[in-house]
């Protein structure tokens, strides 16, 4: 009697407290005049330390106009003004199934009226990030922070010199902590140099039989001397001419690493068809894709620092991007690039450039400036304005919540892989919650 009370306990602990069944559905609640931690907190009956903390906020922050917070649970209460259409497209639903989940014949609500936002079915992927090694302690701290939310991380960076050898990276014992804590570590191969990415540094070693082969001979020494799973190829402004010689280069390279079990990831440029846009026509999709384990599409940067303002990963040319690559690339083997920083422009003044820095930046940015956050709802990306010291005014454009959620459905949507970032340590606090709530992580 006793064996069969003490079974059925813990089947009934391991179907409440086991994470690949129980999940933390989340809202997302976009802020308006009046709105407080302490006011929403109150309505939706949450702890208001929890609630903060789930958004990377202390509980007495003030919030900002337009900024995207999350809210576990799947109560939503309508408010003045809003529009069935505005709380499926913000939490990236449709109003059918907005309609479907609440029983709901009509697209009439009121305010105060309660809904239930229903979730997408979970997908199993597999994730990877850039990563950049800093101190053992900072390294150990990283990979136990986001072990849970990544299969596999890139170790930016190692690059040739014109003889074909490689520049060592200082990993301090990044590689070893990554095994040890389940997450495979991928070494990653750039065309950096002095002046920044150098095409012509690639192309010499790439047409260069000699120089090919002996580049490819390092990168395999390189990846059985310290233990890496595999290499991750990150070359960037290859110019058009070269196609054929990265097709090589790839395919001799692919050869040399499978016969060992080694795997061969790469990152590419975003594409809406094999010469749009002419200027990436050296990254053949479908010839690459047969000899790669995964492609890392860089589906961002549509507006970049020197570019006029704007958002880096609008949705529609994200879309356009993945319809190519579908078309041509296993799905089985297409990652999704997301960007998890944000662009600064300047937008008066002689100075127009803009920089970069992270997504938790732009977040304390606009909680200094109290800027209103405006969401782009063609491009699904937020952006604010500020005005600094010297009187100069600025742009930003970023990630939040509801750009996340919308990106992470498109894996969804179009089957993909998985997904990756550019690059750990710099996302937003709400981005971990969402991708465990929406994914599986191999």
């Amino acid at each position: 009697m006793l064996n069969k009370f003490l079974i059925i306990l813990f089947t009934l602990l391991f179907l409440f407290l086991s994470p690949s069944i129980q999940t933390l559905a989340l809202v997302i609640y976009e802020v308006k005049p009046g709105d407080s931690l302490n006011k929403i907190s109150a309505q939706y009956k949450l702890n208001v330390k929890n609630f903060a903390n789930l958004n990377g906020l202390e509980k007495n922050d003030k919030l900002v106009i337009g900024q995207a917070l999350i809210m576990p649970g799947e109560t939503y209460f309508v408010r003045a003004d809003e529009t069935l259409w505005d709380i499926a497209y913000r939490n990236s639903i449709s109003v059918k199934q907005l309609k479907t989940k609440n029983k709901l014949t009509s697209d009439y609500v009121i305010p105060g009226q309660k809904l239930l936002i229903p979730s997408i079915s979970k997908k199993k992927i597999w994730t990877g990030t850039y990563f950049i090694p800093k101190n053992k302690i900072s390294n150990y701290w990283m990979l136990s922070h986001y072990k849970r939310t990544l299969t596999s991380i890139f170790i930016f960076e190692y690059h040739p010199t014109k003889q074909g050898n490689l520049i060592r990276v200082k990993e301090n014992g990044a590689i070893k902590q990554a095994w040890i804590k389940g997450i495979k570590p991928y070494a990653t191969l750039t065309n950096i140099s002095e002046k920044g990415y150098d095409p012509n540094l690639i192309h010499s070693l790439i047409s260069n039989k000699t120089l090919r082969k002996k580049l490819i001979t390092n990168i395999y020494t390189l990846l059985d001397r310290n233990d890496y799973k595999g290499i991750n190829i990150d070359l960037e402004m290859v110019k058009p001419k070269d196609r054929a010689y990265i097709n090589q280069f790839i395919k001799e390279l692919s050869f040399k690493l499978h016969r060992s079990k080694m795997e061969l990831l790469i990152a590419m440029p975003p594409k809406e068809d094999d010469n749009i846009p002419r200027y990436y026509n050296a990254y053949d999709y479908k010839t690459i894709g047969k000899y790669v384990d995964r492609m890392f599409l860089m589906a961002y940067n549509w507006h970049w620092s020197s570019s006029t303002s704007g958002p880096i990963a609008p949705i529609e040319n994200v879309k356009k991007t993945l319809k190519y690559a579908v078309s041509v690339v296993p799905r089985s083997k297409i990652l999704l690039g997301i960007p998890q920083y944000a662009y600064d422009w300047p937008i008066t003044g002689h100075i127009r450039k803009g920089s970069a820095y992270s997504t938790q930046n732009a977040m304390k940015m606009y909680k200094k400036y109290e800027s209103q956050v405006y969401y782009d709802r063609e491009a699904s990306a937020p952006a604010f304005r500020y005005i600094d010291k010297n009187g100069t005014q600025h742009e930003v454009w970023f990630e939040d919540p509801r750009s996340l959620l919308a990106k992470f459905h498109l894996v969804k949507e179009f089957d993909l892989a998985g997904l990756g970032c550019w690059h750990i340590g710099i996302t937003m606090p709400q981005t971990e919650k969402i991708l465990l709530n929406e994914f599986w992580i191999r």
